[in-house]
């Protein structure tokens, strides 16, 4: 059996120098490597290489910390420097990562200015260095998870403790961030090879739904939910879901009870307050096709590619005056078969479809992930849904701006869909139909 280090052991010429403690999977330690170097040093209880998926294991980290350290994500991401499997009283596997100093993680320089303000009795919110601090940590941290993302590494265990910020001016940004504790991370294209053997590490208050519903899977989706906390934090103030009762911080979590959040200042132009609560409140959706990537998150943060927010701007008309150069939608077509499944897909021109398994309301919000057209669409469009016989229906929803079409007729009442119908908003009279999405069974 495997026994723990202590201060002054020496494994593979790395020298233990101070122990920080265990955690859940493995006990951490600040050691000198042979090179002079300080690192971060981790002995391993699980897994143990007795453990059936040990071996998978230690090629899925090869793997997740060669995507790191190649690409982008090497920035913003702590990369491993060694790793290898040892008797220490036992056999067992080690890791040694980077050493991050110099700098706090995230959750230490909240807890900071919250302990500061409330020693001097004054307002945080009153404080605009703090607001500017704020903004710049929220725009460096999704870049960062822009980055991990394009490798196709999920961290999967966010929170602000796992967010080690280094002041830097010799950056534009002023600080660089280090993700940590990514051990345990996912490659998107790759399942865990401990699935079906434990379950998926998580913290208390900031795990996503795909952490708490049974046979939930954490996806890039699933570390945008927890930016959504974590920026509700950075930049309203507050933590939605938070409750010493994580059976209720579930609930919350599971019926989407957060508010658009009230930012506490003004977005530096491009950026627009009203853009970015409307995608916070989107990060918190449910339903992971909602959500929007940490690129377009990050996008709205900075500004780029601005879109007119849900909340305050309604969807531009194509009744008068505007471009009707658009794709016009097709002429009437030959009834087709009904389209009977358990889930169906609605396909976007680019090639990016949303599924679907139950009734939803298709509206601004959703059709976003597809493009700027989107703005076409009311908040509340129209409703698709399943009828016990298998059947899918799309019904218009009332009184809109502009028309919701099926292949390029106006929806006037509940019509069944077959397999390569075109759902669209537009003008029929004047043949105009803005986002074409093509039905398709899932």
């Amino acid at each position: 059996m495997a026994k723990k280090l202590k201060v002054g052991d020496s494994i593979r010429g790395y020298r233990i120098q101070k122990v920080f403690g265990p955690g859940m999977m493995a006990i951490s330690y600040g050691a000198q490597a042979p090179s002079g170097a300080k690192v971060f040093f981790k002995q391993y209880k699980s897994p143990a290489p007795t453990v059936v998926w040990y071996k998978a294991y230690v090629n899925y980290q090869r793997e997740l910390s060669a995507r790191v350290r190649d690409g982008k994500a090497g920035r913003f991401a702590v990369r491993q420097v060694d790793a290898f499997e040892e008797i220490w009283g036992g056999r067992c596997y080690f890791q040694v990562y980077e050493f991050v100093d110099n700098g706090a993680d995230l959750q230490q320089v909240l807890d900071e200015e919250r302990e500061q303000h409330r020693q001097t009795k004054t307002d945080p919110t009153s404080d605009p260095a703090i607001w500017t601090r704020h903004v710049t940590w929220a725009k460096v941290f999704m870049a960062g998870m822009t980055a991990l993302h394009d490798a196709k590494v999920v961290h999967a265990d966010l929170k602000p403790a796992n967010a080690y910020l280094i002041k830097d001016t010799t950056i534009d940004a002023g600080y660089q961030l280090k993700l940590i504790d990514m051990d345990f991370s996912l490659l998107s294209d790759h399942r865990a090879p401990w699935h079906g053997h434990q379950g998926y590490v998580g913290t208390d208050n900031y795990r996503s739904p795909e952490h708490l519903v049974k046979g939930g899977v954490p996806v890039a989706a699933s570390d945008v939910f927890t930016c959504g906390l974590m920026l509700y934090e950075l930049l309203a103030g507050y933590h939605p879901y938070w409750s010493d009762d994580q059976g209720e911080y579930a609930k919350l979590v599971l019926a989407h009870a957060a508010k658009s959040p009230t930012l506490l200042g003004n977005m530096p132009a491009p950026a627009n307050a009203a853009d970015v609560s409307s995608t916070l409140h989107r990060c918190l959706s449910p339903d992971l096709a909602a959500r929007p990537t940490a690129a377009e998150l990050r996008a709205v943060l900075s500004g780029r590619d601005r879109k007119p927010s849900v909340e305050t701007v309604r969807s531009p008309s194509l009744a008068s005056g505007t471009d009707a150069s658009a794709s016009a939608g097709p002429g009437p077509r030959a009834p087709q078969k009904p389209l009977v499944s358990n889930a169906i897909e609605l396909v976007a021109p680019g090639g990016r479809s949303l599924r679907l398994s139950v009734r939803t309301e298709l509206g601004k919000a959703l059709m976003r992930q597809f493009g700027p057209d989107s703005e076409f669409w009311d908040n509340q469009q129209c409703v698709l849904e399943r009828r016990p016989t298998g059947q899918w229906v799309l019904a218009p929803v009332g009184s809109t701006t502009n028309e919701t079409l099926v292949n390029g007729q106006t929806l006037t009442a509940a019509r069944a869909l077959s397999a390569g119908d075109l759902i669209a908003v537009g003008r029929q009279a004047k043949g105009v139909a803005k986002l074409p999405l093509t039905v398709r069974p899932a």
